[in-house]
């Protein structure tokens, strides 16, 4: 056997490019996995299969041109994984007498065109997962006889036109995952027999409706619609949901009409809508939604406000607000939403001025500006956000300076400016921001100088200096020299400073930020 090509799993075999040839004696084999790129013929010695009986994993990652009816002869498997098998045209029908099989997993086996109608008695199987399944036009009507089922998973099967009528029968079934499956253009109206169903994704396919049946699925906690832009409208009856927490139907281009139905569902917790290019408000029931802790709205080009009576959501933890265009202002209500910990308004380009408000959010952890080009301040309120650690700003193109209460943002350990082209200078007060320890300056193209701060910040604060064409201290050339480099020169260049670490190291005070008192004596020395 070439030592190369297999290896030892813990009381299994793995093998690179060919099987084996003293296979057939391999008698307490309990896992085998073929992976590499070779075509080969999966043809075990004569006894092999035989030997094989107690076999439990069998996994087949390569090229190989078919698998054999005696597959069904490891009546012990209970994983089976087809992975990159591209030239396998069929299973064999022999794949039904696996019957201990639990996990069944096909992937990238591009020219397979179909699954054997044996697969039904496969009655202890749990997870049954179909990626890139090239040619499969259909699934087995015996699908719906494995009651067993727990999760099923369609990705990329680009050919699959629908799904049977018998799916109904997979009353264990609590996943359902279809994945750019784009020539599936309806559900059928058995979905609603699903009585098990929690999760149901329908990402990137070509579902133009969904059955009113659907809204049977009385124990449904998440429906995920992200990418079908065909679908027009939701069930008239979604209210019937109760138990849905979560809903996504971001789409690239959904009608204004298809948020009617969603203000039902009075128990949602999160929500993901976008995509409507004429909606210029969001209805007027998404603050009368007394769970919601996540909020994303995205890429709604039209939309120019957002309800004045934000405040309302109290339980809302993330705000997320992305891609609109045309939203210049926030109102003020936003300071209501005291259990916010997330809030981003990324790529809002026409975004101009966030309200005084903002610093009433003293549960807010993460606050994300970026690329909101017309941004042009930020309220002084900002330092009183306590709790927050990410400050990004990365291509806010009009922001000219930081509020000079940056400096009591005590807990802030990232700051992102990459790409402030309009930045003129950086605060001294940077300095008294002991836990900071990312800050991110590439191409603000405007800076002409670094703060004498940065002597006192971990070498790793600043790493990512670049782009800075107008820098004049410290010069260019230190500055391609690395972090260390930089404190060196800024040490170098600013006596009162090196005389104070110098005696508070003499003093064996291991302090990264001067103490208050003595940094109210050198301030006036910090700006030039």
């Amino acid at each position: 056997m070439d030592p190369d090509r297999t290896g030892d799993m813990n009381g299994g075999l793995y093998v690179a490019h060919a099987m084996p040839r003293l296979l057939g004696q391999l008698t307490a084999l309990t896992e085998l996995t073929v992976d590499g790129n070779r075509t080969h013929r999966v043809k075990p010695p004569r006894g092999a299969a035989r030997r094989l009986r107690n076999a439990t994993r069998l996994h087949v990652i390569c090229r190989i041109r078919y698998v054999p009816e005696s597959l069904g002869n490891l009546v012990c498997l209970t994983s089976l994984v087809l992975g990159s098998c591209f030239e396998v045209r069929r299973l064999p029908e022999s794949l039904g007498l696996l019957t201990a099989l639990t996990s069944l997993v096909i992937g990238q086996c591009h020219a397979l065109t179909a699954l054997p109608e044996s697969l039904g008695q496969l009655v202890k199987l749990t997870v049954l997962t179909v990626r890139a399944g090239g040619q499969i036009a259909r699934l087995p009507d015996s699908l719906g006889q494995l009651a067993a089922l727990e999760a099923l998973e369609l990705t990329c099967c680009h050919t699959l036109t629908a799904l049977p009528e018998s799916l109904g029968g997979l009353v264990g079934l609590t996943l359902l995952k279809l994945q750019h499956c784009t020539v599936i253009s309806a559900l059928p109206d058995s979905v609603g027999e699903l009585v098990s169903l929690r999760t149901l994704t329908i990402r990137d396919c070509g579902v133009t409706n969904l059955p009113e049946s659907l809204c049977q699925l009385a124990l449904l906690d998440s429906l995920d619609l992200r990418g079908c832009n065909a679908v027009t409208a939701l069930p008239t009856s979604l209210g019937q949901l109760t138990e849905l927490r979560t809903l996504n139907i971001q789409m690239d281009a959904g009608p204004a009409g298809l948020l009617e139905q969603v203000g039902q569902l009075a128990n949602l917790t999160s929500l993901h809508i976008g995509g409507c290019a004429t909606l210029t408000a969001l209805p007027e029931w998404i603050t009368r939604m007394a769970f919601l802790t996540m909020l994303f709205i995205r890429d709604y080009d039209s939309l120019q406000e957002l309800p004045g009576d934000l405040g309302k959501l109290t339980t809302l933890t993330t705000l997320s607000v992305r891609g609109c265009d045309l939203l210049s202002t926030v109102p003020a209500s936003l300071g209501q939403l005291a259990a916010l910990t997330e809030l981003a308004f990324g790529q809002c380009q026409g975004l101009t001025v966030l309200p005084e408000s903002l610093g009433q959010l003293t549960a807010l952890t993460v606050l994300d500006l970026n690329d909101c080009h017309a941004l042009t301040m930020l309220p002084e309120s900002l330092g009183n956000l306590a709790a927050l650690r990410t400050l990004e700003l990365g291509e806010c193109y009009s922001l000219s300076e930081l509020p000079r209460s940056v400096c009591r943002l005590a807990a802030l350990r990232e700051l992102y400016l990459n790409g402030c082209v309009a930045l003129t200078a950086l605060s001294e007060s940077l300095g008294q921001l002991a836990a900071l320890e990312t800050v991110t300056i590439d191409h603000c193209a405007a800076l002409e100088r670094l703060p004498f701060a940065f002597i006192t910040m971990p070498d790793s604060a600043f790493e990512d200096v670049r782009g800075l064409q107008a820098m004049e201290f410290p010069p260019l050339d230190v500055l391609s020299r690395g972090a260390l480099a930089v404190k060196r020169f800024l040490l170098e260049h600013h006596h009162p400073l090196k005389m104070l670490l110098l005696i508070l190291a003499a003093r064996k005070r291991r302090m990264r930020h001067p103490p208050a008192e003595l940094w109210v004596l050198i301030r006036d020395e910090f700006f030039w």
